[in-house]
């Protein structure tokens, strides 16, 4: 008569018997652990990773934002107005839109995406600024005005300093005489000869970590 021999591993513990499969509920409970850990490890570095392109994103955008302005300036005479009254002369955004007046008064996002990126404003010139559509411009308020968005979706902020009395607004708004309504009046805090340009950054509207024109 044969009897099954306990066979027993060097720690002491019985072997398992050949051709069991699976694991031990210890070992199942070690796998987990140690997959919890590399989470706690590995997630914060990406969520750091992912913000970091974002802020390197936006910092692109505005820099080209800037350039754009600049080209602007140099084409029309003056920095595009941080805000378009409902009375401006009518452009349209594409060759099957045309509007009969202007749609509502536009925020400083909506001013600069329409001066910068729009291809059919100025007859025979290219858009000042390229975006990318849903990621670098978007229309997060839904009033068919499209605005130009940091890599969080939200509005580039713009000021401009104040028109001269005299300022005409040749190119873009032919035949304007009164810039009532092209200016939203409070003027540049940090660039007051220019503009001041801004993304809020990551944290919103806190101040703390906006993405800025100015040092």
């Amino acid at each position: 008569m044969h009897y099954a021999k306990d066979i027993r591993r060097t720690d002491g513990r019985p072997a398992r018997p050949a051709g069991q499969a699976g694991f031990t509920l210890i070992e199942l409970l070690v796998v987990m652990a140690i997959l919890a850990s590399l989470a706690a490890i590995l997630v914060p570095i990406v969520n750091a990773g992912r913000r970091m392109a974002k802020v390197t994103g936006t910092k692109s955008l505005l820099a080209n934002t800037e350039m754009a302005i600049t080209k602007f300036n140099n084409q029309c005479g003056y920095y595009p107005p941080d805000e378009i009254p409902s009375s401006a002369p009518a452009k349209k955004f594409s060759e099957d839109v045309v509007w009969s007046g202007f749609p509502g008064s536009s925020n400083s996002s909506e001013a600069l995406y329409y001066c910068l990126a729009n291809p059919y404003l100025v007859r025979g010139y290219s858009p000042f600024l390229e975006l990318q559509a849903e990621k670098e411009s978007a229309d997060p308020d839904n009033d068919g005005l499209p605005e130009i968005v940091d890599f969080w979706g939200q509005p580039f902020s713009y000021n401009r300093k104040a028109f001269p009395a005299d300022a005409t607004l040749p190119n873009v708004f032919p035949g304007v005489t009164s810039l009532a309504g092209y200016d939203d009046g409070s003027g540049p805090v940090h660039n007051p000869d220019s503009y001041d340009l801004w993304s809020p950054g990551p944290v919103g509207y806190g101040g703390a970590e906006w993405i800025s024109n100015w040092k």
